[in-house]
């Protein structure tokens, strides 16, 4: 069984940065926004964890619902990342609010559908993907 929280990372190419330049945090109504900054897998597994510790919190503030992950500074991802994206999304979902993801490169993109997290309406969970920012706010009101 895979563990998706697993370190795929190799030591040499990994940096030690702080989830806030990671991460950047950004809010519009009641919606967080979150800007990774760079290629995920550089980073190490416990930024990254710290990061995810930082979005469950804002999420789990009353003031909001949903979560649009902004992938337009970033052109790759690990596959701790996208295990962390699918409970943050499962929190959002269960909460009532959504999580949607935007500025997917093409890498991206293909690692999610051959996953069968994209716009798969035969699994019971998958995410609709957005050029945009604004397509993605646009498309929670």
């Amino acid at each position: 069984m895979l563990n998706i929280f697993e370190r795929d990372l190799q030591p040499s190419r990994v940096s030690d940065m702080s989830n806030s330049e990671i991460f950047v945090y950004e809010r519009e109504g009641n919606s967080l926004i979150v800007v990774p900054q760079g290629d995920l897998f550089q980073y190490r597994y416990e930024d990254l964890r710290n990061g995810y510790n930082e979005m469950y919190r804002m999420l789990n503030e009353p003031d909001t619902v949903s979560l649009i992950i902004d992938f337009s500074r970033t052109e790759h991802f690990g596959s701790a990342f996208i295990g962390m994206l699918i409970k943050l999304a499962r929190e959002c979902r269960r909460g009532g609010g959504d999580a949607l993801l935007c500025g997917l490169s093409k890498s991206m993109r293909e690692v999610l559908d051959s996953l069968m997290l994209l716009e798969n309406v035969t699994t019971d969970f998958f995410w609709v993907p957005y050029d945009s920012r604004a397509e993605a706010l646009a498309a929670l009101n």
